[in-house]
């Protein structure tokens, strides 16, 4: 949750940077956690927690949670839009997520195949005055019949019992994917992929081309390229294979992250087009079309620490290691 903390502050901060007068207090909060490790405890109020430490007052409307696994804040972002489009008494959005998974529960490196987890936090403010990024689209899609996916033969706990011991990713994957078949998983996972990109984009009347960057969950390279890059026939160029590499999946707050990097780095540049495309257990898919408006200088000092080389095909040179290894 702390970590979520200070990724709320950077997000205030940000839109201090783009607002005159007194900052908007958000109306709505949604808070994502989608370990247990990274809950703190049970029958409690995390979102309530993150609102607290970032000194928001009592006021209208709701801090809660939101759960649909590593969709939660792209998905998140589409929600809030819905939201803001169809509710006036609603001005301001705020969406935090804050991840840490750790041995023996849950192993960075092992818990999940082709998979390398990181840990992190990440926030983002949404509302209807001009910003860093305007929201020209957002689409998103369902398939349940993927539930078991994540759940292989695994029998729920009993009643009034907590879950305990160490993490089975692998094994409960394996179990369904020898049942149904990896090519079935495929199939679902690609419908519902390109289904939200190209709803995404067609709404926002642009084409593939004209996206500057796709962030994609941090997965590892086999994966990304047979679940997300192929899928929507993406060259690694505009991704952030490389960035992801270094952080892990961070859960929901990949497509943040890499967002933040792109505006700290000045990697983007107003009018720009930007998608952020998150993948949920479940599974559910969601795709969001930006248009880059504002890049502050002052972004530059939340840069977020690469020790490697970040862009696709860039090679690391002495000044740049000296560079990274100092951030």
């Amino acid at each position: 949750m702390d970590l979520a903390v200070q990724a709320g502050r950077n997000a205030l901060a940000s839109l201090a940077m783009t607002t005159n007068g007194p900052l908007a207090v958000p109306d709505l909060h949604f808070h994502a956690a989608i370990w247990r490790g990274s809950r703190g405890l049970d029958f409690w109020s995390r979102a309530a927690y993150v609102r607290s430490r970032l000194g928001l007052p009592a006021g209208p409307g709701i801090a809660t949670e939101i759960n649909a696994m590593s969709n939660s804040l792209v998905g998140g972002l589409d929600l809030s839009a819905r939201i803001l489009a169809g509710s006036k008494d609603s001005g301001t959005v705020m969406l935090t997520g804050g991840e840490t998974f750790g041995s023996p529960a849950f192993d960075h490196l092992t818990a999940d195949r082709d998979i390398a987890y990181g840990d992190g936090g990440s926030a983002l403010i949404i509302g209807r005055e001009p910003g860093l990024a305007q929201v020209l689209a957002t689409s998103s899609w369902s398939d349940p019949t993927l539930e078991q996916l994540h759940r292989g033969a695994t029998r729920f706990q009993p009643p009034g019992t907590t879950e305990v011991g160490i993490e089975t990713i692998r094994e409960r994957k394996a179990q369904y994917t020898d049942t149904v078949g990896a090519a079935s998983i495929h199939q679902r996972n690609t419908a519902g992929l390109t289904y939200v990109a190209d709803e995404a984009l067609r709404h926002a009347e642009l084409d593939p081309e004209d996206l500057a960057w796709v962030l994609l969950p941090h997965y590892g390279h086999r994966l990304l390229q047979t679940q997300c890059l192929q899928p929507l026939r993406l060259s690694p160029e505009r991704s952030l294979i490389n960035a992801g590499d270094q952080w892990g999946h961070v859960g929901p707050n990949d497509q943040l992250i890499g967002l933040t990097h792109l505006l700290t780095r000045h990697a983007v540049a107003p009018g720009d087009h930007v998608a952020l495309i998150g993948i949920g257990i479940g599974m559910t898919w969601t795709a969001s079309i930006l248009r880059i408006t504002a890049v502050p200088n002052e972004m530059r000092n939340y840069q977020l620490p690469t020790l490697q080389p970040w862009k696709h095909g860039q090679r690391r040179t002495s000044t740049e290691a000296l560079a990274s290894g100092s951030e």
